[in-house]
């Protein structure tokens, strides 16, 4: 089979070429498809030549993928159907246009104009088109390995149709990746935007809490103390003091536990599908820059979630003020780990299930990332 010309190459040529040199070029040297459009435009006797053209080379593509369906299968015709890339043009002006749809809440979000939470649910009604360009990469994804396949199993007259295929996907599998990397960049920036904040809000609530304790501790204090004289001389003006004070150490336990923050598993969950979302599908300098902070974030987050599920399993406040025994900090942190590993753990069967035997790649990038992220998080955490 000889080298096919792109369409543009085609248009250039028929409109340079006599007429009677355009009727004999080889039928599988032409592009897969004339454009209707050309042969429209075209004067006579173009005009016929190119309809003629059209037409033979539809049968004659009808039954290069009859033969080469007969020969390696209905998987291998249904790949080059793939290479075709329409599915995947779709997909990707699809998430293109939501992209551009969300920039001036973009724009109103970096200038303080919007808050986090209506930017992220603004982000997250993006996600079900993010989906579907994922599922067209995977679908990409097993289609390369398909021509691969053919291509080592005697592919003969079929050879340079079935590496053209494969080219082809890998082009729009990279057009695909791009694509998703922007999505990923901007998921990430709002997300390590939202960690700040939640940083800020657990940091800010913990130094309320440091005075409404130290308050509560010197009244509990005071009651521990043993009576004066005065006390035991007038006991009923001293059962009244004690009163006040257990009523003043009610009220500060209920301000100490509305000075509790709320952190769902779901949360740190979408966090860390951000951030290894954009590690596996972008690389500039803005993304590298949110990444770690980020990450210095999600230590910290964790480190936290961990200290409030232990307190809520005990039903008291979290007092992050008292020296932390470093049993329980060794503890902390072998949770964290845990939450991490069980994460990359669902991560890689997610990745598996989409991509299948091609997901080697990702795979490998998804290890190294996860040992990264907890050799980072120990050196942080000692």
């Amino acid at each position: 089979m000889s080298q096919r010309l792109t369409v543009d190459q085609f248009v250039s040529m028929v409109r340079s070429m006599p007429v009677d040199k355009v009727a004999s070029l080889p039928l599988d040297t032409l592009p897969e498809t004339i454009p209707a459009e050309l042969i429209r435009n075209s004067p006579q006797p173009l005009r016929g030549i190119l309809e003629k053209l059209s037409f033979d080379l539809n049968v004659h593509e009808l039954r290069e993928q009859q033969a080469l369906e007969q020969q390696f299968g209905n998987q291998c015709a249904q790949a080059l159907d793939k290479a075709r890339g329409y599915e995947a043009d779709i997909a990707i002006a699809r998430l293109r246009q939501k992209i551009s749809d969300t920039a001036p809440a973009i724009e109103k979000w970096r200038s303080g104009k919007m808050t986090h939470y209506a930017m992220s649910q603004t982000m997250h009604n993006v996600r079900e088109i993010v989906t579907e360009l994922h599922a067209e990469r995977a679908r990409l994804a097993k289609a390369e390995l398909v021509i691969s396949e053919c291509l080592l199993n005697n592919p003969g007259r079929f050879e340079a149709r079935l590496r053209d295929a494969l080219e082809r996907l890998k082009h729009f599998a990279g057009k695909v990746d791009a694509t998703l990397g922007e999505y990923h960049a901007l998921q990430l920036e709002v997300a390590a935007a939202d960690m700040n904040d939640k940083r800020r809000q657990i940091n800010d609530s913990d130094l309320k809490k440091k005075d409404l304790l130290e308050e509560l501790n010197a009244l509990e204090d005071q009651l521990k103390r043993p009576g004066s004289m005065f006390s035991r001389l007038l006991p009923w003006g001293a059962k009244k003091h004690e009163e006040n004070i257990k009523h003043r150490i009610s009220d500060l336990h209920q301000r100490v536990m509305s000075e509790e923050w709320v952190m769902a598993e779901t949360q740190l969950t979408r966090w860390l599908d951000s951030m290894v979302d954009a590690s596996l599908y972008g690389n500039s300098t803005s993304t590298n820059q949110n990444l770690r902070s980020a990450r210095l974030n999600l230590f910290f987050l964790l480190n936290a979630f961990c200290e409030q599920q232990e307190a809520a399993a005990k039903q008291v406040a979290r007092n992050p003020f008292i020296q932390v025994d470093p049993k329980k900090a060794i503890e902390y942190m072998l949770m964290s780990e845990r939450f991490i590993l069980d994460y990359f753990a669902k991560k890689r069967a997610e990745i598996i299930q989409w991509l299948g035997n091609a997901a080697d790649t990702r795979l490998r990038a998804l290890e190294h990332l996860e040992v990264d992220l907890i050799t980072e998080m120990k050196r942080n955490l000692r």
